[in-house]
């Protein structure tokens, strides 16, 4: 048993990292606005290119004392109107040109991975801070908690961005314990990307965890043009690492190999999301949500280990993340 604390702890201390980080940093939705046309782009005819043919009374019966006519406006441009009868007096009116405004969406989206790192990571401006917690650890019957802060830099959609994330493992004395995660990611065409990057670079204090160097690559399928509607986007991971993505066996055996970890999400509506993915060394699904339309919130309750292929039952795992930009 206790060759299986010192190898699995530090591994579920990064996981809950993850769900931190990864809430924090979630894809943010970029509305695309949507171009109205102006008032002076409904342009009337100009008045030199109509003859006087166009601009006599147009021919009605004479009993008929509300007939239409087209009459000339004040630039000469034509207008149908109704043709008053004898004795009253014709008052135009100005009818408002109203125009539908799309409803505002939400600031940002539901996390794409719940344990596994993704492609996407945080550019310059952007900012994310987060809480994880697990109901018990692997063979253990206490609760854990991390928090987790997290930066960007660069331009992935130019360059390459930078993601540094900080992971405090101690939440009754945040500073005491912690390390530094990197992740160098990139944006590419046709809605792909690609990342690299290392769980624990450094450390300091009792964090129990080693570096868990990894690979990743992230596609997202547009299933419907517009992406507010139901089931509009899918998002796939895949990547390979070692450390914490190694199955249960080569740790106990003590492999330094590579394990594969992936992950599928579909956003099910605009603020609820559905993930199911592998660690490495069992399954987890989860259902990240967006609460709030105007905070970048975002909830995500899961439970981990469901297959057995590892740990000791099925577990229950929160992750909850706030991002921000100051750009």
């Amino acid at each position: 048993m206790s060759l299986i604390r010192k190898f699995f702890l530090p591994y579920l201390k990064i996981a809950l990292i993850n769900i931190a980080i990864l809430a924090a940093s979630s894809v943010h939705v970029k509305a695309e606005q949507i171009k109205l046309s102006s008032p002076s782009n409904f342009r009337q005819p100009n008045n030199s290119k109509l003859s006087k043919t166009q601009l006599q009374p147009i021919p009605l019966k004479e009993k008929l004392n509300n007939a239409v006519a087209a009459q000339p406006l004040e630039d000469g441009a034509p207008s149908l109107r109704r043709q008053p009868s004898a004795g009253e007096r014709f008052e135009p009116k100005r009818i408002p040109l109203q125009l539908p405004f799309p409803k505002e969406t939400y600031r940002t989206s539901p996390s794409i991975t719940i344990i596994n790192p993704s492609a996407y990571g945080a550019a310059w401006g952007n900012v994310g801070i987060g809480i994880g917690y697990q109901e018990r650890a692997r063979f253990r019957e206490d609760a854990d908690g991390v928090i987790g802060l997290g930066f960007g830099l660069g331009d992935p959609q130019k360059n390459l961005g930078l993601q540094v994330g900080v992971s405090l493992v101690d939440v009754s004395s945040p500073f005491s314990d912690g390390s530094i995660n990197l992740k160098l990611h990139r944006r590419l065409p046709k809605d792909f990307a690609v990342a690299i990057g290392v769980q624990g670079l450094t450390t300091w204090g009792n964090t129990d965890g080693g570096s868990s160097v990894y690979g990743v690559a992230t596609k997202r399928f547009k299933l419907r043009p517009d992406r507010t509607k139901p089931f509009s986007e899918l998002y796939t991971t895949l990547g390979v690492g070692g450390g914490q993505f190694r199955s249960e066996s080569n740790i106990n055996e003590g492999n330094e190999n590579v394990g594969v970890f992936g992950s599928l999400a579909v956003k099910v509506i605009q603020p609820i999301g559905l993930v199911a993915e592998w660690s490495g060394q069992d399954l987890t699904i989860g259902v990240p949500l967006v609460p709030f339309r105007k905070l970048p919130l975002v909830i995500v309750p899961s439970i981990t280990d469901v297959t057995g292929s590892a740990g000791d039952g099925t577990r229950f795992v929160l992750g909850l993340g706030y991002s921000f930009s100051f750009k």
